[in-house]
């Protein structure tokens, strides 16, 4: 856990606690006091986990629609330690206008795996390929396929219509 998380965990628990206090020396109802604090822990929850996606860390949904594969990092599964392995994968989103890369989580599958370590050696070799979600086309789908193009300009007009 890095410095800046602690300090902001810490931030949100002195709120939370001056929020109790201020609860307690109040004449509001009990039931609106319970309330008013499970409403304050439960954002506090929400807010801690919705950071993870903004420190760097994997996310595991909102892979975009159209991407392009810059690397990838698999950790297969470890049946000892009941570990379900994943790859990791590192994206630029072909959509966006800053095209930033990004990473995201998938839980390991042989198939996804393979198919991700080829489409990275034929990057190495010269071929371009567009990322796309697999079936649904949400961005919250856990499988992605990849579909050759034929120059670096076809990257941007790679989108079905």
């Amino acid at each position: 856990m890095t410095a800046s998380i602690l300090a902001l965990a810490l931030a949100y628990v002195f709120l939370l606690f001056l929020v109790l206090l201020a609860v307690l020396k109040s004449d509001l109802g009990a039931g609106f006091k319970f309330v008013l604090l499970s409403l304050c822990l439960g954002f506090y929850l929400w807010h801690y986990n919705a950071l993870q996606d903004y420190l760097g860390w994997p996310a595991s949904s909102g892979i975009p629609q159209n991407f392009e594969l810059i690397s990838s990092f698999t950790v297969e599964p470890d049946l000892k330690h009941d570990e379900p392995g994943s790859i990791y994968i590192w994206v630029r989103d072909l959509d966006s206008d800053l095209m930033l890369p990004r990473s995201f989580r998938l839980p390991y599958q042989k198939q996804q795996h393979r198919q991700v370590d080829d489409t990275l050696q034929r990057q190495q070799q010269g071929e371009r390929f567009v990322g796309r979600p697999r079936a649904g086309g949400s961005g919250h789908s856990t499988e992605i396929e990849f579909e050759a193009v034929q120059r670096d300009s076809e990257l941007h007009k790679a989108a079905p219509e």
